[in-house]
């Protein structure tokens, strides 16, 4: 694979942070107090239930870019498809207003959370344990960065330039199979989930779908070809397959037209006996932060 794949695609960083909200008890102090509903192995320092609604936003977030992007890797990096760009940076931005609504409920709440603590902790309560300055222990921020071989011209000796090449040809061609690893990953949850909802039970009866089923392999077979950086050809049919089948069908007409939900069942059938003889598992040897990448990283 040709670094010019870089020219295609760049990298994204999403940072997050949450206030853990608890403390770790010495053992000792567990045993002779035991579990309760704010002692489990940690001290919740307020219910635990409202830092949830800061937590879904950050989860959504990043199930949004695992959805759009494809994995990298480096840790915490993802490989966001030039296409897919405007896209992934409405998404984050949607989500960063909505975290940030969040965390300031959460600040205007925590006061009271607080003393809430005080009266459920009663002689494990500390002072020391809740940050004045609540609203520094939260953020949400991202940064792209494009990635290439370092120059020729530079402070790299020849050896240093060759190895240094060599480990970024290594990287790239792991970044290959880990997409194309994950795309094929994906493509099959999503028809092993069709085929098992369009299955009849055993009784013989008719299985519930809901709308996001269908849903989310037309989202998935829409940006498929942005996502493909690799040329996987052979998903790439399959994914051809797919769209002829559910590309725009709505999941109401499935439901309600016997013939059409028989067609999708069949067909999605042939594409699963594929589709699994195509997933490989791939060793998925992940570089971490405070381990450079191979190659010059710059800010986009």
């Amino acid at each position: 694979m040709q670094s010019d794949i870089f020219q295609a695609a760049c990298l994204l960083q999403l940072n997050t942070s949450c206030w853990q909200g608890s403390r770790r008890l010495d053992p000792a102090v567990m045993e002779r107090i035991g579990n309760s509903e704010w002692l489990r192995g940690r001290k919740h320092l307020i219910d635990p239930e409202a830092l949830n609604p800061v937590r879904a936003v950050i989860s959504r977030a990043r199930k949004d870019v695992e959805r759009k992007a494809l994995p990298f890797p480096v840790t915490s990096l993802s490989l966001v498809p030039k296409e897919q760009l405007a896209s992934i940076e409405e998404g984050l931005a949607r989500c960063r207003a909505e975290y940030w609504q969040a965390v300031e409920t959460f600040v205007d709440q925590y006061e009271t959370a607080r003393e809430t603590a005080r009266a459920s902790l009663g002689e494990l309560f500390s002072e020391a344990d809740y940050p004045v300055a609540i609203r520094s222990k939260f953020g949400f921020d991202w940064r792209y960065f494009t990635l290439d071989v370092p120059g020729k011209v530079g402070v790299l000796s020849p050896e240093l330039y060759q190895r240094e090449r060599e480990k970024f040809q290594a990287m790239l061609e792991e970044t290959r199979e880990l997409a194309m690893a994950a795309l094929r990953k994906e493509f099959a949850e999503h028809v092993n989930h069709i085929v098992e909802r369009l299955t009849r039970s055993e009784d013989g009866q008719p299985k519930v779908f809901k709308n996001c089923m269908i849903e989310k392999i037309q989202a998935y077979l829409d940006a498929f070809d942005a996502r493909n950086l690799f040329a996987d050809e052979r998903l790439a049919e399959l994914v051809e397959q797919a769209k002829a089948l559910v590309g725009g069908a709505a999941p109401e007409s499935i439901r309600q037209n016997i013939w059409l939900k028989n067609k999708i069942a069949e067909g999605m059938n042939r594409i699963k006996r594929t589709i699994d003889e195509a997933v490989i598992d791939l060793p998925r040897r992940k570089l971490r932060l405070d381990q450079a990448p191979p190659a010059r990283a710059q800010c986009a």
